[in-house]
């Protein structure tokens, strides 16, 4: 009797053991898969800080409510706010014109109640912003809006398109110079053949 208690005992020590071993291994495992996904995630989150902080545009992220909430070194430069400064104001008041204003607040309100989006995701639209000096410039502006944790959050990708329309107004001036000359040149012909009949 005290030997097959034993041996039982024994059996079962041995299956206990298995099964611990086999949870070990199990535990391994998806504590390997779990650093896995957390070194991939910190990877990601840093290729995006990266990404934020090399562009060129400016990248700018809101809230429903208009409340900037991610404000990129390429915006700090455009805009002449650091982003402390930046971080939890209002986006409206921070870099929307006076003119715009109205327009801005109606596309909050209509993107607050679901309604239909005028410029979010229509890709690039050219307007006028507004710099922490009060000068006004012309951008090229593209608004892509997701949900985060069922929270709509808008991100915007700002150019500052200034020195591109200044070269663009030069050329048309250039244009028109170089036609007024031809036809002061054409009219100087025109007079000279007659004088000379």
């Amino acid at each position: 009797q005290t030997t097959s208690n034993l041996i039982r005992l024994a059996a079962l020590s041995a299956g206990l053991l298995l099964s611990l071993a086999a949870l070990s291994i199990y535990l391994l495992h998806v504590n390997k898969k779990t650093q896995d996904r957390g070194l991939a995630l910190r990877q990601a989150n840093e290729r995006m800080n990266t990404i934020l902080s090399t562009s060129l545009d400016a990248v700018i992220v809101v809230n429903s409510s208009g409340v900037v909430l991610e404000f990129n070194p390429a915006a700090e430069i455009i805009f002449g706010y650091s982003a402390n400064e930046a971080i939890g104001q209002n986006i409206g008041k921070l870099i929307v014109p006076q003119h715009l204003r109205d327009a801005h607040h109606a596309g909050i309100k209509r993107m607050q109640e679901g309604g239909d989006h005028r410029v979010v995701g229509k890709g690039r639209v050219q307007l006028e912003a507004l710099r922490a000096n009060g000068e006004l410039f012309p951008v090229e502006l593209a608004l892509q809006s997701v949900s985060i944790d069922d929270e709509p959050i808008v991100i915007g990708f700002v150019r500052d398109i200034s020195r591109s329309v200044a070269d663009q107004e030069e050329l048309i001036s250039a244009r028109d110079r170089a036609l007024a000359g031809e036809k002061a040149k054409s009219d100087f012909l025109t007079v000279m053949s007659h004088e000379i009949r």
